[in-house]
C-alpha cells in the first residue's frame, strides 16, 4: 500500500497527501476537520475520548481515539466515587496520511469524585497492528469504518502494516528496536 519513498517521508514526519486537511500540514487543521466526525459518532451513540495532544510529550504521528458504546461500560460505586471500566475500538487517525487504523480490545477505567469532576485514567497503549475486530465489537467497527469512510480516510488492514519495514531506518519509537520494525511503526509511532 505504501511505497519505501512515503514510508520514508512519514518517518521523517512529512504528510504524503495533496488532500485536505493534509494539504496544510497544520496538526490544528486536522483536529477541526474531524470535528464533524465527532459529531457525528456522537449521533450515532458512539462515545468516545481523543488524544490529540501527543500524549501530553513528545511527538505522536497519530491521533488516538478510545471509542465505546453504553453496552461496553461497566460502572461501580464507592466510596463517593464513580468510576466506569471501558471496553471497545482504538481508532488511530494518522497526521500524515489520510488513513487509520481500527484496533481491537481498547480499555480505559476513568474515575470521578462525588462532584463529577475527573481525577484518574489509566488503560492500553497501542503498540501492535491486532487489527483483527472480535465479534462483540463487531458493528461498532462496522458504524467507525462506515464514518470514517465519509470522512474520506482509507481503513488500513492488517497486511497493510504487520509485515517488516522494507528497509533499514531509524524510527523514534517506543515499541520496537531497529531491525525489528514494521510498516506500523512507520506510520503510527509515539516518540517520547
Amino acid at each position: 500500500m505504501f511505497t519505501d519513498d512515503q514510508l520514508k517521508k512519514v518517518i521523517r514526519r512529512e504528510t504524503i497527501s495533496a488532500q485536505y486537511p493534509y494539504s496544510e500540514q497544520d496538526d490544528d487543521v486536522l483536529v477541526d476537520f474531524i470535528k464533524p466526525l465527532l459529531d457525528d459518532m456522537t449521533r450515532a451513540k458512539i462515545r468516545y475520548t481523543m488524544e490529540a495532544n501527543h500524549f501530553g510529550s513528545g511527538y505522536a504521528s497519530y491521533i488516538l481515539l478510545m471509542c465505546y458504546t453504553d453496552d461496553f461500560v461497566t460502572v461501580t460505586e464507592e466510596n463517593g466515587e464513580h468510576e466506569e471500566d471501558r471496553r471497545g475500538l482504538f481508532v488511530l487517525i494518522s497526521r500524515l496520511a489520510p488513513v487509520v487504523a481500527i484496533v481491537n480490545d481498547a480499555w480505559q477505567w476513568r474515575r470521578f469524585n462525588d462532584k463529577g469532576e475527573d481525577h484518574g485514567v489509566g488503560g492500553t497503549m497501542v503498540d501492535f497492528p491486532e487489527l483483527l475486530i472480535d465479534d462483540k465489537y463487531r458493528q461498532l467497527a462496522n458504524d467507525l469504518t462506515r464514518l470514517l469512510m465519509k470522512y474520506h480516510f482509507t481503513i488500513l488492514q492488517l497486511q497493510d502494516v504487520d509485515k517488516p519495514l522494507p528497509f533499514d531506518e531509524k524510527i523514534r519509537t517506543l515499541s520496537r528496536s531497529r531491525g525489528q520494525y514494521l510498516v506500523w511503526d512507520a506510520i503510527f509511532f509515539w516518540e517520547d
